[in-house]
């Protein structure tokens, strides 16, 4: 085994980190999502649901109010290694597992040029040594925000996803999330701009696909935004050949998207949580060259919620008959 691949089995394996990320406990993570709810909730009654209520003496038509609001429905850890995931309890309880995991991929992994070292560095593991190579672990959890704290008088729509259940974690998924030729084949992959995150090529974030722990990004902020985009386009898209858990059943009469797009809000909004706290929710992709200014901290650990558009109304009768929007 040449320097290069040794060097990535070492850091992959039995480095430690060189600073701690910050820690967040479950509690923080809440409170620091509320902080945004006046502007990424975004409740609107949009019309009626009509219901047909029959009994011995005839029917009625009855209604009853439609909504569509956002709520936090994942939430996105992205750090160096896992011993770096910044949310406490669950690196607690999945540390174990990880490193298991980890371990016996040992042996798929290391005949490969393509292998995560974990780390935010300048990695260089191709001819053109490219000094902006990065890699990022990512796990994906459903909110632990269960329900949204606002007046009863409102309707809230129940969320596909379990507080706190793992929905994806990069450690369980080694092959994919370090092989990037694996997907390199995706149209996705060939055409450019096609999923770019941002709206030009000019501005580029990154690319969604091939959905791998590398990204090509000089800002250690923007190249985790990739990350997170990929990580929730793996849960909420096709999977191909990563290894995920699946959402939830929408409840009755509740409708939300079933995909994510980059570029559109209808189907999700991200506000960063740590290492700063966001208090609006936005696409990644701004061309605002001053976006990543002070949201990088030593340790290059980040957290993300995502917020998702959902629409329901409230039972009311024995048959739906449809809906009046306003």
């Amino acid at each position: 085994m040449n320097v290069v691949r040794s060097s990535f089995l070492y850091f992959l394996f039995m480095a430690t980190p060189l600073y701690e990320a910050e820690m967040m406990i479950t509690s923080q993570i809440v409170q620091r999502t509320l902080h945004s709810l006046p502007s990424c909730l975004d409740w609107r009654w949009i019309g009626n649901c009509l219901w047909s209520k029959c009994d011995l003496l005839g029917c009625e038509v009855q209604a009853s109010i439609k909504v569509r609001h956002y709520r936090p429905d994942l939430l996105v850890t992205v750090q160096r290694t896992p011993s770096e995931m910044p949310w406490l309890e669950m690196r607690r309880a999945l540390s174990s597992l990880q490193s298991s995991t980890i371990s016996n991929a040992t042996r798929v992994i290391s005949s490969s040029q393509y292998i995560g070292a974990g780390g935010d560095v300048a990695v260089s593991i191709d001819l053109a040594r490219n000094g902006d190579l990065r890699f990022f672990e990512v796990n994906v959890f459903g909110h632990p925000l269960e329900e949204l704290p606002f007046g009863a008088d409102r309707l809230r729509c129940q969320s596909v996803t379990q507080p706190t259940k793992p929905y994806y974690q990069s450690t369980l998924d080694v092959v994919s999330w370090r092989f990037a030729p694996i997907e390199s084949v995706n149209p996705a992959s060939l055409v450019p701009g096609r999923r770019e995150i941002g709206y030009s090529i000019r501005n580029s974030w990154g690319a969604v696909y091939p959905r791998s722990g590398f990204v090509t990004q000089q800002s250690p902020a923007k190249a985790a935004a990739v990350i997170a985009q990929r990580a929730c386009d793996i849960v909420l898209g096709p999977r191909g050949q990563h290894v995920a858990l699946d959402l939830g059943s929408p409840h009755p009469y509740t409708k939300v998207p079933s995909h994510l797009d980059e570029r559109d809000a209808a189907t999700g909004r991200w506000q960063m949580i740590s290492p700063v706290v966001d208090s609006t929710c936005a696409l990644f992709g701004t061309d605002d060259p001053k976006w990543d200014v002070g949201r990088t901290n030593e340790s290059r650990a980040f957290i993300w919620n995502l917020w998702r558009p959902y629409e329901c109304c409230e039972p009311r009768g024995s048959f739906y008959l449809g809906t009046v929007h306003f």
